[in-house]
Order: structure tokens, then C-alpha cells, then sequence
């Protein structure tokens, strides 16, 4: 079962540093948690490409990141940083010039090619006091 999407899932809170709003980042975390959930069918070590019982879920889950602007991805990545203990909070700024300056792939491809991005970004909203959101 895939998770509804909210119907503003940018709206941002007065009380967020971040340029992505916290329903955002729970809607991608559950999605991601969705995918990730399924196994390999596939996997042919020649092909990057990884065929997964579920990549109608990854490929939803890629377009909706693709989708964000600038910022929300930028801020994206800077969740999953901060999840994994790269930078603390109040690195933020630092965390975002690092994230525009290494940016070299896809967004999408770059957060889902890490199987524990789900943790990491649900770690990095809690980082800044927010609550992953269930839907």
C-alpha cells in the first residue's frame, strides 16, 4: 500500500530553518520506506541498473524529489547529512554550501542509492525538532 500524498506537502511552518517543510521530508521518508521494503529480483553486477520488485515505487518516489525546487532538495540532502552525524545542526549554512557545491548527480539518484535514507532523514528532522508525520 503506497501513503497518500498531502495535498500541500510544501507548506512550510514559521518555526522551520529549513527551505523544505517537514510533511515534505515525512511524505519522501515514508515513500522511500515503501520501496526500500521490497528485494532485489535482479541484479546484474555489469547493468548499475538494479531491478527491484518495487521500482514502480522508486521511480514515484525519484520523480517527486526531482520534482522539489533548489532548495527542497538542497535541503533534502542536508536532512540525510545531518541524520548520519556529518553536521550538526548548527552547521546548516556550511551543510548547504556543501550540498550546492558537490551536487554532481540526480537528487533522487543520489539519496535512494542509500538504502538508510529513511533513517537518516527522519534522524535529521529530529535534529531540528520536528516529528516524522504519519500518515
Amino acid at each position: 500500500m503506497t501513503a497518500d500524498r498531502p495535498s500541500d506537502v510544501r507548506a512550510e511552518s514559521e518555526d522551520n530553518p529549513l527551505n523544505i517543510a517537514p510533511s515534505t521530508v515525512s511524505y519522501i521518508i515514508e515513500r522511500a520506506r515503501e520501496a526500500f521494503a521490497g528485494v532485489p529480483v535482479e541484479v546484474d553486477d555489469d547493468d548499475p541498473s538494479t531491478h527491484w520488485s518495487n521500482e514502480d515505487d522508486f521511480r514515484e518516489i525519484a520523480e517527486f524529489i526531482d520534482d522539489l525546487n533548489d532548495d527542497e532538495r538542497i535541503d533534502l540532502v542536508v536532512l540525510m547529512w545531518i541524520g548520519r552525524g556529518t553536521y550538526g545542526p548548527d552547521e546548516l549554512e556550511q551543510a548547504r554550501q556543501d550540498a550546492r557545491r558537490e551536487a554532481t548527480h540526480k537528487t533522487s539518484e543520489y539519496l535512494l542509492s542509500t538504502p538508510l535514507v529513511p533513517d537518516f532523514l527522519a534522524d535529521g528532522l529530529e535534529a531540528f525538532g520536528e516529528v516524522v508525520e504519519e500518515s
